[in-house]
Protein backbone atom coordinates (compact mmCIF):
# COMPACT_ATOMS: atom_id res chain seq x y z
CA UNK A 1 0.00 0.00 0.00
CA UNK A 2 3.31 2.57 0.86
CA UNK A 3 4.28 1.59 -2.83
CA UNK A 4 1.33 2.58 -4.33
CA UNK A 5 0.88 5.40 -2.35
CA UNK A 6 4.45 6.75 -3.38
CA UNK A 7 3.73 5.94 -6.88
CA UNK A 8 0.60 8.14 -6.82
CA UNK A 9 2.46 10.98 -5.32
CA UNK A 10 5.62 10.34 -8.06
CA UNK A 11 2.80 10.82 -10.88
CA UNK A 12 1.75 13.82 -8.81
CA UNK A 13 5.25 15.50 -8.88
CA UNK A 14 5.64 14.83 -12.44
CA UNK A 15 2.37 16.05 -13.43
CA UNK A 16 3.60 19.43 -11.15
CA UNK A 17 6.33 19.45 -13.49
CA UNK A 18 4.86 19.01 -16.91
CA UNK A 19 2.36 21.64 -16.26
CA UNK A 20 5.53 23.88 -16.16
CA UNK A 21 6.44 22.94 -19.56
CA UNK A 22 4.59 25.73 -21.39
CA UNK A 23 5.32 28.25 -19.25
CA UNK A 24 8.83 27.48 -19.92
CA UNK A 25 8.81 27.35 -23.30
CA UNK A 26 7.58 30.52 -23.82
CA UNK A 27 10.48 31.83 -21.25
CA UNK A 28 12.51 30.38 -24.09
CA UNK A 29 10.64 32.11 -26.99
CA UNK A 30 10.15 35.52 -24.93
CA UNK A 31 13.78 35.35 -24.54
CA UNK A 32 14.86 34.89 -28.43
CA UNK A 33 12.27 38.04 -28.53
CA UNK A 34 13.72 40.55 -26.21
CA UNK A 35 17.38 39.33 -28.04
CA UNK A 36 15.56 40.46 -31.34
CA UNK A 37 13.98 43.68 -30.00
CA UNK A 38 17.67 44.74 -28.23
CA UNK A 39 20.18 43.81 -31.04
CA UNK A 40 17.81 43.38 -34.49
CA UNK A 41 15.61 46.31 -33.68
CA UNK A 42 17.79 48.04 -31.88
CA UNK A 43 15.09 49.13 -29.30
CA UNK A 44 16.35 50.19 -25.61
CA UNK A 45 13.78 49.49 -22.45
CA UNK A 46 10.70 50.89 -23.10
CA UNK A 47 6.92 49.35 -22.53
CA UNK A 48 7.21 46.76 -24.70
CA UNK A 49 10.04 45.02 -22.75
CA UNK A 50 7.86 45.14 -19.79
CA UNK A 51 5.35 42.95 -22.23
CA UNK A 52 7.72 40.36 -23.13
CA UNK A 53 8.51 39.42 -19.50
CA UNK A 54 5.28 39.40 -18.43
CA UNK A 55 4.68 36.46 -20.83
CA UNK A 56 6.15 33.75 -18.65
CA UNK A 57 4.17 35.22 -16.20
CA UNK A 58 1.16 35.09 -17.60
CA UNK A 59 1.74 31.16 -18.86
CA UNK A 60 2.13 30.34 -15.54
CA UNK A 61 -0.87 31.39 -14.11
CA UNK A 62 -2.77 27.52 -15.10
CA UNK A 63 0.16 26.04 -13.70
CA UNK A 64 0.21 28.04 -10.09
CA UNK A 65 -3.64 27.63 -9.64
CA UNK A 66 -3.22 23.94 -10.15
CA UNK A 67 -0.61 24.19 -7.83
CA UNK A 68 -1.93 26.17 -5.08
CA UNK A 69 -5.89 24.60 -5.65
CA UNK A 70 -4.68 21.28 -6.28
CA UNK A 71 -7.01 20.79 -9.16
CA UNK A 72 -6.74 19.53 -12.84
CA UNK A 73 -7.21 22.29 -15.63
CA UNK A 74 -6.74 20.62 -18.75
CA UNK A 75 -3.42 20.46 -20.10
CA UNK A 76 -4.82 21.78 -23.79
CA UNK A 77 -5.71 24.75 -22.12
CA UNK A 78 -2.64 25.44 -20.39
CA UNK A 79 -0.81 25.13 -23.51
CA UNK A 80 -3.78 27.68 -25.05
CA UNK A 81 -3.09 29.81 -22.39
CA UNK A 82 1.13 30.29 -23.00
CA UNK A 83 0.44 30.44 -26.58
CA UNK A 84 -1.98 33.49 -26.43
CA UNK A 85 0.78 34.96 -24.23
CA UNK A 86 3.48 34.27 -26.67
CA UNK A 87 1.45 35.65 -29.62
CA UNK A 88 -0.37 38.75 -27.87
CA UNK A 89 2.76 40.06 -25.78
CA UNK A 90 5.89 38.60 -28.07
CA UNK A 91 4.77 38.45 -31.50
CA UNK A 92 2.67 41.61 -31.14
CA UNK A 93 4.73 44.37 -29.25
CA UNK A 94 8.35 43.26 -29.44
CA UNK A 95 8.39 41.94 -32.86
CA UNK A 96 5.44 44.27 -34.07
CA UNK A 97 3.34 41.85 -35.99
CA UNK A 98 0.87 44.78 -35.64
CA UNK A 99 2.40 46.14 -38.05
CA UNK A 100 3.41 43.73 -40.86
CA UNK A 101 0.52 41.46 -40.16
CA UNK A 102 -2.83 42.83 -41.49
CA UNK A 103 -5.56 42.46 -38.87
CA UNK A 104 -3.02 40.55 -36.63
CA UNK A 105 -5.12 42.43 -33.47
CA UNK A 106 -8.53 41.28 -34.51
CA UNK A 107 -7.11 37.73 -35.19
CA UNK A 108 -5.65 37.82 -31.22
CA UNK A 109 -9.31 39.35 -30.10
CA UNK A 110 -10.87 36.33 -31.70
CA UNK A 111 -8.46 33.77 -30.41
CA UNK A 112 -9.32 35.49 -27.35
CA UNK A 113 -13.25 34.61 -27.72
CA UNK A 114 -12.32 30.94 -28.41
CA UNK A 115 -10.02 30.33 -25.42
CA UNK A 116 -12.23 32.54 -23.41
CA UNK A 117 -15.19 30.54 -23.54
CA UNK A 118 -13.30 27.39 -22.77
CA UNK A 119 -12.05 29.07 -19.62
CA UNK A 120 -15.36 30.14 -18.56
CA UNK A 121 -16.89 26.80 -19.33
CA UNK A 122 -13.93 24.82 -17.50
CA UNK A 123 -14.71 27.51 -14.10
CA UNK A 124 -18.34 26.74 -14.29
CA UNK A 125 -17.69 22.86 -14.68
CA UNK A 126 -15.91 23.19 -11.16
CA UNK A 127 -18.47 25.05 -9.92
CA UNK A 128 -20.90 22.14 -11.00
CA UNK A 129 -22.23 24.21 -14.27
CA UNK A 130 -23.24 20.72 -15.53
CA UNK A 131 -26.70 21.18 -13.82
CA UNK A 132 -27.37 24.16 -15.40
CA UNK A 133 -29.97 24.10 -17.94
CA UNK A 134 -28.27 24.76 -21.66
CA UNK A 135 -29.32 28.13 -22.23
CA UNK A 136 -28.12 29.32 -19.58
CA UNK A 137 -24.97 27.82 -19.48
CA UNK A 138 -23.85 29.10 -22.99
CA UNK A 139 -25.17 32.28 -22.39
CA UNK A 140 -22.91 32.78 -19.09
CA UNK A 141 -20.42 31.76 -21.46
CA UNK A 142 -20.87 34.60 -23.43
CA UNK A 143 -21.51 37.10 -20.99
CA UNK A 144 -18.99 36.32 -19.39
CA UNK A 145 -16.24 36.72 -21.90
CA UNK A 146 -18.02 39.66 -23.40
CA UNK A 147 -17.26 41.15 -19.36
CA UNK A 148 -13.40 40.09 -19.87
CA UNK A 149 -13.19 41.85 -23.24
CA UNK A 150 -14.32 44.96 -21.89
CA UNK A 151 -12.17 44.28 -18.60
CA UNK A 152 -9.47 44.56 -21.25
CA UNK A 153 -10.32 47.59 -23.16
CA UNK A 154 -10.32 49.52 -19.37
CA UNK A 155 -6.89 47.89 -18.81
CA UNK A 156 -5.68 49.55 -22.19
CA UNK A 157 -7.74 53.29 -21.46
CA UNK A 158 -5.29 52.60 -17.86
CA UNK A 159 -2.27 52.40 -20.05
CA UNK A 160 -2.98 55.33 -22.27
CA UNK A 161 -3.93 57.46 -19.21
CA UNK A 162 -0.22 56.54 -18.00
CA UNK A 163 2.08 56.00 -20.11
CA UNK A 164 0.71 57.52 -23.43
CA UNK A 165 1.11 54.02 -25.09
CA UNK A 166 -1.45 54.14 -28.17
CA UNK A 167 -2.90 51.08 -27.40
CA UNK A 168 -5.98 52.07 -28.37
CA UNK A 169 -5.52 53.33 -31.62
CA UNK A 170 -7.10 56.89 -30.74
CA UNK A 171 -3.95 58.58 -32.55
CA UNK A 172 -4.80 59.73 -36.15
CA UNK A 173 -2.23 58.38 -38.41
CA UNK A 174 -1.48 61.98 -39.70
CA UNK A 175 0.87 60.74 -42.63
CA UNK A 176 -2.28 59.75 -44.19
CA UNK A 177 -4.36 62.95 -43.63
CA UNK A 178 -3.03 64.53 -46.74
CA UNK A 179 -5.12 67.62 -48.03
CA UNK A 180 -7.96 66.47 -46.75
CA UNK A 181 -9.95 69.20 -44.78
CA UNK A 182 -10.99 68.79 -40.93
CA UNK A 183 -14.41 67.62 -42.43
CA UNK A 184 -13.69 65.06 -44.80
CA UNK A 185 -11.13 63.96 -42.39
CA UNK A 186 -13.15 63.30 -38.97
CA UNK A 187 -16.02 61.53 -42.04
CA UNK A 188 -13.86 58.55 -41.78
CA UNK A 189 -11.99 58.49 -38.23
CA UNK A 190 -13.64 57.35 -35.31
CA UNK A 191 -11.31 56.56 -32.04
CA UNK A 192 -14.19 53.93 -31.04
CA UNK A 193 -13.52 51.96 -33.71
CA UNK A 194 -10.84 49.70 -32.11
CA UNK A 195 -12.12 49.26 -28.83
CA UNK A 196 -15.57 48.44 -30.32
CA UNK A 197 -14.80 45.88 -33.00
CA UNK A 198 -11.80 44.45 -30.33
CA UNK A 199 -15.36 43.28 -28.78
CA UNK A 200 -17.26 42.38 -31.69
CA UNK A 201 -14.41 40.50 -33.29
CA UNK A 202 -14.56 38.65 -29.33
CA UNK A 203 -17.66 37.79 -29.63
CA UNK A 204 -17.26 36.03 -32.60
CA UNK A 205 -14.59 34.12 -31.28
CA UNK A 206 -17.69 32.99 -28.65
CA UNK A 207 -20.14 31.91 -31.42
CA UNK A 208 -17.04 30.13 -32.85
CA UNK A 209 -16.55 28.33 -29.74
CA UNK A 210 -20.74 27.24 -30.15
CA UNK A 211 -19.90 26.04 -33.43
CA UNK A 212 -16.87 23.76 -31.74
CA UNK A 213 -19.13 22.39 -29.25
CA UNK A 214 -21.93 21.94 -31.53
CA UNK A 215 -19.89 19.62 -33.60
CA UNK A 216 -18.26 17.75 -30.65
CA UNK A 217 -21.64 17.00 -30.12
CA UNK A 218 -22.16 15.74 -33.27
CA UNK A 219 -18.95 13.43 -33.04
CA UNK A 220 -19.71 12.10 -29.34
CA UNK A 221 -18.70 14.73 -27.29
CA UNK A 222 -14.70 13.89 -27.76
CA UNK A 223 -13.97 17.01 -26.65
CA UNK A 224 -16.26 17.72 -23.71
CA UNK A 225 -15.64 14.63 -22.29
CA UNK A 226 -12.14 14.69 -21.85
CA UNK A 227 -12.41 18.22 -20.46
CA UNK A 228 -14.95 17.11 -18.04
CA UNK A 229 -12.92 14.16 -16.90
CA UNK A 230 -9.68 16.27 -16.26
CA UNK A 231 -11.71 18.84 -14.48
CA UNK A 232 -13.73 16.40 -12.46
CA UNK A 233 -10.44 14.86 -11.55
CA UNK A 234 -9.43 17.32 -10.07
CA UNK A 235 -12.53 18.60 -7.92
CA UNK A 236 -12.43 14.55 -6.94
CA UNK A 237 -8.25 15.86 -5.68
CA UNK A 238 -9.50 19.00 -4.14
CA UNK A 239 -12.11 17.09 -2.04
CA UNK A 240 -12.62 13.56 -1.33
CA UNK A 241 -15.96 14.12 -0.20
CA UNK A 242 -17.38 15.46 -3.89
CA UNK A 243 -20.46 14.24 -4.95
CA UNK A 244 -20.09 11.90 -7.79
CA UNK A 245 -21.68 13.61 -11.22
CA UNK A 246 -23.25 11.75 -14.07
CA UNK A 247 -22.89 14.15 -16.95
CA UNK A 248 -20.38 14.30 -19.07
CA UNK A 249 -19.42 17.53 -20.34
CA UNK A 250 -21.32 20.67 -20.46
CA UNK A 251 -25.43 20.52 -20.36
CA UNK A 252 -26.61 19.33 -23.80
CA UNK A 253 -30.34 18.77 -24.58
Amino acid sequence: MTNGYNRGMNVTKKQRVIDFIPCMASAAVSAVCLLIYFFAFGHGFDLNVIKGIMVPVAAAVVPVVNLIFRIRIPFAFNIAVAAFAVCGLDFASLLNFYHYVPYYDKFLHTAFGIAGAFGVMIVLLYGKGETMRPWCFFLVVMLCVLGLAACWEIFEYIVHAATGADMQHWTPDMSAVGDLTVKEFFEDYNPLWDTIWDVIVAMFGVLIYYFIIFMDKVFGYKICRGIYRQVNTGRKSASEEEEPTHRDGPPAE
